[in-house]
């Protein structure tokens, strides 16, 4: 086996949150990473993560989509297959088409993420001890989870699959150290495992990186209809000193059209040089502010929660904007307004404005 596998990492997700943590991981060790999206950075880096964005798209693009993408990405030692931990998204098109670009002989599937409530027992992925499938997650109006038994994902042409429950992240931890011959297996999974991967692969912790506070302002987009989202938002607003854009709490029909106005009205505000910063919730709220500044990679520089990576981004003016993204249902009421604190390197209260 290897013994540098640290410089040769390669992740590949569905959604740009998926993309960022779960590198991030592995930033918090001390190792480099950059994130393109639909193509490989050009920044070398340790980690090399690529969102591939096709959770929104059809069966048919995600599969072609990772294929293509799952060829460029084989060559490196790790190859790992990020999955939402709701199992949301086309699941079992992208593990066929992934694995069978791999070239990897073995797949260890294992979705829980303890940190976020979301636990795999006897097979069956549970949020905060509900299958998934029945819980808010199996109503959502994009990308409902359809199953909670991880086999009903696994695409029958894949014969050596190992399906790991862990109800805490030591266990996980745990059995993904003790897996022999790394390089020949498509891991997947969600953050969870990230963390586990990390920890087996960079087995030397470097102290956490620091980041010296911005004295621009910080634009906070919550696109997510994750009533958490909301309820962060609101802890958010009530603290004030903050730019806070944010879509209606209940669902509307057409939510394709409610992230299109609110990525226009955050692209429209990050024109003005007095942002220095960016959060954002939900993987398609990120990625539709960004693809509105055609920014199409930046690099991780930590976590600010577990599942709360920030990076930095060039814009095309020459500016660096901080971008910190998490998906929709994680984190406490407080995630945001913490968020905000330390990327200012403060937590004093300044002056509420809102957009």
């Amino acid at each position: 086996m290897r013994t540098d596998l640290q410089t040769c990492i390669a992740i590949l997700a569905d959604d740009l949150t998926s993309a960022a943590d779960g590198a991030a991981p592995f930033v918090a060790r001390g190792a480099s990473a950059s994130i393109g999206r639909g193509q490989l950075p050009g920044q070398a880096s340790a980690v090399v993560a690529v969102d591939s964005g096709s959770r929104s798209a059809t069966s048919s693009q995600a599969f072609e989509r990772v294929a293509g993408l799952t060829g460029r990405l084989a060559g490196h030692a790790v190859l790992y297959k990020t999955v939402d931990s709701t199992l949301r998204g086309h699941i079992a098109q992208e593990l066929e088409a992934c694995f069978a670009a791999s070239g990897r002989k073995s797949l260890v599937f294992a979705p829980a993420f303890p940190q976020a409530g979301r636990t795999t027992v006897g097979g069956i992925q549970l949020v905060d001890g509900i299958p998934v499938s029945e819980s808010a997650y199996g109503k959502d109006p994009v990308h409902p989870a359809r199953h909670s038994a991880l086999v009903d994902l696994v695409p029958s042409c894949i014969k050596n699959v190992t399906l790991l429950d862990a109800v805490t992240q030591e266990e996980l931890d745990s059995q993904i150290a003790s897996i022999e011959d790394p390089e020949s297996i498509l891991w997947v999974g969600s953050p969870g495992m990230a963390a586990a991967l990390s920890r087996r692969f960079v087995p030397t912790e470097s102290p956490p990186p620091v980041i010296d506070g911005i004295s621009n302002d910080v634009l906070v987009v919550v696109g997510s209809a994750n009533l958490r989202s909301h309820r962060q938002a609101d802890q958010l607003q009530a603290s004030g000193g903050v730019m806070l854009l944010r879509g209606p709490v209940a669902r509307e029909q057409d939510p394709t059209a409610v992230l299109r106005r609110i990525a226009e009205d955050a692209a429209r505000a990050l024109q003005d040089p007095r942002f220095g910063a960016l959060i954002a919730t939900g993987g398609d709220t990120m990625e539709a502010v960004l693809d509105l500044l055609d920014v199409r990679e930046f690099e991780i520089l930590l976590e600010l929660d577990p599942g709360f990576p920030l990076g930095r981004a060039s814009l095309g003016d020459g500016r660096s904007l901080l971008l910190a993204m998490k998906a929709g249902g994680f984190g406490s009421d407080d995630a945001l307004e913490r968020a905000v604190a330390r990327i200012r390197g403060t937590t004093q209260t300044l002056r509420t404005d809102s957009l």
